[in-house]
């Protein structure tokens, strides 16, 4: 059963079209969404501020609300984001983490990026990655 999915966002197109996913599965299966978004202020590009971030996780909150998401927990941490994310799903124990093939990283040109790569390969639960 499909209770309680956890959604990694960095406001890329592919975390767009992972978010559309998992707010399609919430909805059918009435489950509720955990939003985590990992920022690092201080590396390279992209680098978000924390109020960027806030506001990008804001807004994204309100995106699934808008397409009838009924419960959504924001979560904005700082860090390295399979860090982040790893730790997110132990602390909420999701039934399904949701996230993009590929980030806002520059590492253009990978089929699966760094950070959907770490997660798959050291998540306890599945992980759906959206194309």
């Amino acid at each position: 059963m499909l209770r309680h999915i956890l959604l990694a966002t960095d406001g890329s197109p592919g975390a767009e079209r992972a978010a559309d996913f998992a707010a399609s599965l919430a909805i059918r299966y009435h489950a509720r969404i955990t939003v985590v978004h990992a920022f690092a202020a201080a590396s390279g590009p992209p680098a978000w501020s924390r109020a960027a971030a806030q506001a990008a996780l804001a807004a994204l909150v309100e995106r699934l609300a808008d397409l009838g998401v009924g419960e959504i927990t924001p979560d904005l941490a700082e860090g390295p984001a399979p860090n982040v994310i790893l730790g997110a799903a132990d602390n909420v124990r999701p039934d399904l983490i949701v996230m993009g093939a590929r980030g806002n990283g520059t590492w253009s040109g990978l089929t699966l990026g760094s950070v959907s790569m770490a997660v798959t390969q050291r998540a306890e639960c599945p992980v759906l990655i959206v194309r």
